[in-house]
This record gives structure tokens, C-alpha cells and sequence, in this order.
């Protein structure tokens, strides 16, 4: 063998040794990570809002949803626009409107927020639920 190759075998097992040693002392004393106790209740509580987000989504963007009154309002207003939709959890959910035909005004912004947070009234949402955005399109799409 070359030399090279012993000192990285060498180091390789000497690392794995100390690995070894670091993980079997910490079990020894009987010290437990607090992530392994607590990734049960992590993961399941993960999935539950995952889910919730998941359902949150769906209703926003089902047909005659929200997000559908809020468009139909909008193009009969003459905007053109894309729609971003973040959903985190019930109480953290983003939306952002970028109009793509002209340059959005604040008399824009406020028409939109208007449409927007009335229809969330109109359909029992939680109106501190929602954090809006309008820009137009020279913007961008960050949030």
C-alpha cells in the first residue's frame, strides 16, 4: 500500500473510534439526546400541521373559493395578475398578488386589499389570519 492510502485509512478509523467512544459514553451515563425523546411527538405534531396546512390550501383554492371570488372580483376590475400562496399553518398564511398589465398604485393596493380582506369576512376566514402583498410585476415574485 501507498502511503497516502494508510494515513487515510489510519485517520479514517481513528475518527470512527473517537465516534464510537463519544456515542457509547454519552449512553453509558444514561444521557439521552433531547431529540430522540422528543422526535416522536415532533414528527407527529409536524404531520398534524402539515395536514391542516394541506386542507387550509385546498379550500382556499377549491372552485367558488376564496381565492376564486377573490380573481373573479379582481378581472372584473380590468387586473391581471398572478396569485402566490403560502400556507404555513391556520394562523400563517401568505398571499401575494402581483399585477402583471400596469403599475400598481396605492389606490391599486387598497382596492385589492379591500376585495380581498371583505371576501375573507364574507367567507368566516380569520382576517389576522392572512398576511397580503400587492406589487406589480417589476417587483417580483419574493415574498
Amino acid at each position: 500500500m501507498k502511503k497516502g492510502k494508510i494515513v487515510f485509512l489510519g485517520t479514517f478509523v481513528l475518527l470512527s473510534f473517537i465516534t464510537f467512544l463519544f456515542t457509547n459514553n454519552s449512553l453509558s451515563k444514561g444521557e439521552t439526546s433531547e431529540v430522540s425523546e422528543t422526535s416522536p411527538k415532533l414528527l407527529a405534531e409536524n404531520d398534524k400541521k402539515q395536514k391542516e396546512a394541506e386542507e387550509i390550501q385546498s379550500l382556499l383554492q377549491e372552485e367558488d373559493g376564496l381565492l376564486e371570488q377573490v380573481s373573479n372580483r379582481l378581472v372584473e376590475k380590468g387586473y391581471e395578475f398572478s396569485t402566490m400562496l403560502a400556507v404555513f399553518s391556520s394562523e400563517d398564511i401568505q398571499v401575494k398578488y402581483i399585477v402583471s398589465n400596469k403599475e400598481v398604485t396605492e389606490s391599486d393596493q387598497e382596492t385589492i386589499k379591500s376585495i380581498f380582506y371583505e371576501l375573507i369576512e364574507k367567507n368566516n376566514f380569520d382576517a389576522d389570519s392572512f398576511s397580503l402583498k400587492v406589487a406589480d410585476r417589476n417587483d417580483g415574485p419574493d415574498w
